[in-house]
């Protein structure tokens, strides 16, 4: 018989390759159409060409303004060099500056809308105000901050101040006031004065003694040429012993050797030349033992060492009898 060829096997495990996207059909996706563009009106175009052409001015004004600030700053500086005179000083700040710099800067806002004062509790305000010589209205930049400091503390009260600018309208002078030490008692062209000094004896002008003797009960009064010049180590060591130091109303430099104290109740105790811290040790010794500041004496001398000599007042005079005192007044009317 003759042999009949065999079909090749078909392989079932392999699953048949279709190609499923020439299936499916196309689809378009549909577009959507631009919106519409708002055409300009000829107002915006024109603003819009302005505001362009504006920006690189509005750049250049800002810049200058920062430049202006910053170089009048830098200019108000205090410098190493030599404080002016009074009356250059005076004129400085009596007539702020009118510089091309300061009047730009004016004409951009920078004025000055207050002046603050701080620190200044005895110094009169209007003596202030006066030596400062700026109000609200003037430029911010026009007046140097040195030339106001200066002329602040040529006021007797102060002893320092602080100028500064707050930009963009305010003055701040902070203002450090010298305390008062003691009160001394001079004659100036006939006349008795009192007037304040401060630890290191310098006289403070523009105070009112007797209103610092109100605010400050404890201020002691002195008296003589150089008192003032003594008068720390004096209150130092009366510090030192509060019993002595109440009673104390008043201390007189005598001869510019040595301190007379006038107590409260008119006693005068003579203090010796040297070494009068231990004489007032001695004062407080005695006060505790036997109250002698209390008693009614005119004079305790201290000034030989190691001597203490008590004067009390003289006693009165007995008064006169009646009869003599009627033979008296006959014989003087005969």
């Amino acid at each position: 018989m003759p042999r009949v060829a065999t079909p090749p096997p078909i392989d079932i495990s392999a699953p048949s390759r279709l190609d499923l996207s020439a299936q499916r059909p196309r689809t378009s996706r549909a577009r959507k159409p631009p919106p519409p563009q708002d055409r300009l009106t000829q107002r915006k175009l024109f603003f819009r060409r302005v505001k362009r052409s504006l920006k690189p001015g509005l750049w250049f004004l800002v810049i200058a303004s920062v430049f202006i600030v910053g170089f009048e700053l830098v200019r108000s500086l205090p410098s190493a060099a030599p404080a002016p005179k009074a009356a250059e000083t005076a004129a400085i700040v009596a007539a702020p500056s009118s510089s091309p710099l300061a009047d730009f800067a004016a004409a951009l806002g920078l004025r000055v809308t207050s002046v603050q004062i701080k620190g200044a509790d005895t110094t009169d305000t209007d003596l202030l105000h006066q030596a400062i010589g700026v109000k609200p209205g003037d430029p911010t930049l026009g007046f140097s901050l040195q030339a106001i400091r200066d002329q602040v503390e040529q006021l007797g009260p102060v002893q320092s101040a602080v100028v500064s600018r707050e930009l963009p309208g305010t003055l701040v002078v902070t203002v450090t006031e010298r305390n008062a030490y003691a009160i001394w008692q001079t004659v100036s062209n006939g006349q008795t004065k009192f007037v304040l000094i401060d630890k290191q004896g310098n006289v403070i002008a523009d105070q009112d003694a007797a209103e610092a003797k109100r605010r400050e009960p404890s201020l002691l009064l002195l008296s003589g040429e150089d008192a003032p010049a003594n008068a720390t180590t004096l209150v130092t060591e009366l510090q030192a012993v509060p019993a002595v130091l109440s009673r104390v109303a008043a201390a007189q430099h005598v001869d510019g050797l040595r301190w007379n104290l006038i107590l409260k109740n008119r006693t005068v105790v003579k203090l010796p030349t040297e070494n009068e811290d231990a004489a007032i040790g001695q004062l407080a010794a005695l006060q505790a033992s036997l109250q002698l500041l209390d008693r009614p004496v005119e004079v305790i001398d201290l000034r030989q060492a190691g001597r203490l000599v008590v004067k009390p007042y003289p006693a009165p005079a007995p008064p006169a009898k009646q009869g003599a005192t009627q033979k008296q007044a006959t014989q003087k009317h005969e």
